[in-house]
Order: structure tokens, then C-alpha cells, then sequence
């Protein structure tokens, strides 16, 4: 039986087609990228399907991939251990960027239906990782009047930890309110509304499939950029 697709070489400068990539966030079936290993892309095609390897996970945000791992079990109607992680809105010039950065391995271009995808702000996710509260931008607010109530809701907050005796602890460690009430502000990473038409997004998934994958490129290692 023939690979369900092939791969091909090109430098990362030349791994995706010239001008705009064409992401459409409220499409039916969304484009995505994502860079994977050798490896993982053999599995792709022997089995047909690739599923995260939880040995891959940076320990340092094991409590935030497990959150996100849970909002996953609540939001999409599929199932399944850890999380691939996509590109879904990413500048062309950043996306080469991360190219070179992973030579050796494999950009896989993807199309997925929107029901087994959890679509969130690349940007603010790092609040979760920072185990920091999100704070959303309000309409009108410039960037000074944001950077004050930014610090007010932060310090507030930090304050509160400090009075529960968890000033310097890990969230898991916090008491439930707290933990709750920062968990309910992460929430935000998830609305359309606040993704703005040139945010960066991420997207994960469950699984994907060797019939979702649009193209592969196996980026060289030496050569051009």
C-alpha cells in the first residue's frame, strides 16, 4: 500500500508557498501547521494517525498542558491522553523562523475539521503557563490605561496569595477560590472575540489522521535559510 502522502526537501525558506498562507479561523475545516519529528511522522504513516507522546511534555508546564488538556475533554466531542499542538493563525515570516529553528524535521500542513480542533490565543495562553491572571483588553482602552489596570488586578491578586501563605507556590497548591477564580480568567484564551484579525493562534487536537494532511516538507538541515 502506497504512503497516504509524501514528503518532500526544501530549505525552511522554502517550505511554504510564497504570499499568504490563507488561514481562515471560522472555516468548517481549518488549516493548520504544525513541525514534527521523523519519528512521529513515520508513526503518521505506518499507522495512519499520530497521538501526543506524553515524554515530550517541558515538566516546567506540566500543570498548564494538564488544564488545557481538561478544557479539551470539556470542549471537543473526542477523547484521548495529552495534546498535539498546531499552528492556526501565524505570520509567514514567524512561521520560516520556526522552520529553521527545527531543521531535520518535518512541517506538516494540515486540514481539520473544526469540531476535533480547540482554537485558543497563542499570546495569552502564556498567562496560563506564567500561572498569571488574563486580563483582557477592553474596547477603546490604549495601551497606558491597560497597563495600569493590568498591574492593579495583578498586584491585588499577588497580594491575596501572599495573605493564604502561597505567595511563591504553584497553583496546584493554592486554595480552591484562588485557583478557581485565576482558572475562570484563562477561560478568555478560548473567545473569537478576543482573538483580533492578526493574533497569533494555536490550536490542539486529540489526534491527527494521515488523511488530514494537505502536504509535508522535510526541512534540510544545511543549505539556504
Amino acid at each position: 500500500m502506497p504512503p497516504l502522502f509524501s514528503v518532500r526537501n526544501a530549505a525552511p525558506a522554502d517550505a511554504l508557498p510564497a504570499g499568504r498562507i490563507g488561514y481562515d479561523p471560522s472555516a468548517d475545516r481549518l488549516l493548520l501547521h504544525t513541525i514534527q519529528t521523523e519519528e512521529a511522522v513515520e508513526e503518521l504513516l505506518s499507522t495512519g494517525q499520530l497521538r501526543p507522546n506524553a515524554s515530550l511534555t517541558d515538566p516546567r508546564f506540566a500543570d498548564a498542558y494538564k488544564w488545557m488538556q481538561a478544557q479539551m475533554a470539556t470542549r471537543l466531542t473526542t477523547s484521548g491522553e495529552g495534546a498535539l499542538w498546531f499552528w492556526a493563525r501565524i505570520r509567514r515570516r514567524d512561521l520560516v523562523d520556526c522552520c529553521r529553528a527545527a531543521r531535520g524535521e518535518v512541517l506538516l500542513t494540515c486540514r481539520l475539521p473544526r469540531e476535533r480542533v480547540l482554537l485558543s490565543h497563542f499570546g495569552d495562553w502564556h498567562a496560563v503557563l506564567n500561572e498569571n491572571p488574563h486580563v483582557p483588553d477592553l474596547p477603546g482602552e490604549s495601551e497606558n490605561e491597560y497597563d495600569v489596570r493590568f498591574d492593579a488586578i495583578f498586584d491585588a491578586f499577588e497580594d491575596r496569595k501572599k495573605a493564604a501563605g502561597v505567595g511563591g507556590a504553584s497553583a496546584r497548591d493554592w486554595p480552591q477560590d484562588l485557583r478557581t477564580e485565576i482558572e475562570q480568567t484563562w477561560e478568555h484564551i478560548f473567545q473569537p472575540l478576543a482573538f483580533g484579525r492578526s493574533s497569533a493562534l494555536q490550536a490542539t487536537a486529540h489526534v491527527l489522521y494521515a488523511d488530514d494532511v494537505v502536504e509535508a516538507v522535510r526541512l534540510e538541515r544545511r543549505g539556504p535559510s
